[in-house]
């Protein structure tokens, strides 16, 4: 179905505004972040704890599956995955206390907590838990045999669009779009309805080219069907201050299915959410558990040799730090000066 939308477009549009206007990564994040105090202030561990992914084969659902195991596996808490269709799916489960985890990029993080974007209410419960994968890349692939060799080529052809749940997605689409001089318009829109679905419909040939996460199952699955191909990012001033603009960056991506060693793509941080209806003692009994077992985190999966100590109180944060992680993060040194004034910029 070809789709070239006035709504879709009014749409991107706003959030294109919103973000030019919020957010800028090591900037003063605009007012209406609701910093709050954490509202669970249980001394006792719950008995289970979930943690809200997207579908299986994505780079969320392979973190949060291998923290649930650690977690399982060192603190009496039972830790579970939960899948859904992307963060809008799960963040009201999270505001309403029936979800006490969830892995959320800090784009899609400053959407929600504010309820804009497709984030259609605030979730002031909001709170980071852990920087985690950093960087997660992200790019638009093709099958390796199109005609289409650099970004500008997207021009005309069939690309797929909105992505239901996984509104970042989009936005990333758009900055690579606006990287490479071409218009939304000047792009035949497909909606998808997710990440997985795009991918789908590169190997099914209903669309010419989709946006999704870099080195993760689905890209290997679709690349056992038919070879893909990532399109580079030019590393240039320009693209720099669009990718700035969304909290990211170009940086080269370690070798993976469509992807060449050393190839420029899009780098963001993806973390791991709490909330403040979840007691400080059981956030930092888990952070403490990850931190201390990341031998354990990292072999599970390539993508999380980039779960880090360094990435874990990451500096680029959009919404507050959950009381307990940070606790943590003191005792072990690693929350800085840096750290305390972002908290001054997001909570202004």
């Amino acid at each position: 179905m070809r789709k070239k939308s006035v709504a879709s477009v009014t749409m991107l549009a706003a959030w294109g505004l919103a973000w030019l206007a919020f957010f800028h990564v090591g900037a003063a994040i605009a007012a209406g972040v609701d910093c709050g105090p954490v509202s669970n202030t249980s001394a006792d561990l719950p008995r289970t704890a979930t943690i809200g992914t997207n579908q299986a084969g994505t780079g969320a659902h392979a973190m949060g599956t291998a923290l649930a195991a650690v977690g399982s596996n060192h603190t009496p808490i039972s830790v579970r995955v939960q899948p859904h269709s992307g963060p809008n799916a799960w963040i009201s489960l999270l505001q309403n206390g029936e979800l006490e985890f969830g892995i959320i990029n800090t784009i899609d993080s400053y959407m929600a907590i504010t309820g804009t974007g497709n984030f259609p209410k605030p979730s002031p419960a909001l709170r980071v838990v852990s920087g985690g994968v950093f960087p997660f890349f992200t790019g638009i692939f093709v099958r390796d045999r199109s005609d289409i060799k650099e970004l500008k080529d997207l021009r005309g052809k069939r690309v797929a669009w909105d992505y239901g749940g996984h509104a970042a997605n989009q936005t990333f689409l758009n900055a690579a779009l606006e990287i490479a001089g071409v218009k939304p318009s000047e792009v035949i829109q497909v909606r998808v309805s997710n990440m997985a679905d795009g991918t789908q419909g590169v190997t099914e040939g209903r669309v010419d080219a989709t946006n999704t996460g870099v080195g993760i199952a689905i890209d290997e699955e679709a690349n056992a069907r038919e070879p893909i191909r990532f399109l580079t990012v030019p590393n240039t001033e320009a693209a720099a201050k669009i990718l700035a603009k969304v909290g990211a960056s170009v940086a080269k991506a370690p070798a993976s299915a469509g992807v060449k060693e050393g190839a420029n793509m899009i780098g963001y941080p993806l973390t791991l959410s709490g909330s403040t209806k979840v007691s400080e003692r059981t956030v930092y009994t888990l952070v403490k558990a990850w931190w201390e077992h990341l031998g354990e985190i990292q072999p599970k999966h390539p993508l999380l040799k980039r779960w880090t100590k360094e990435t874990q109180a990451i500096t680029n944060f959009t919404v507050p730090y959950h009381p307990g992680a940070i606790k943590f993060y003191k005792e072990v040194g690693v929350w800085t000066a840096k750290h305390e004034a972002q908290s001054k910029a997001v909570c202004q």
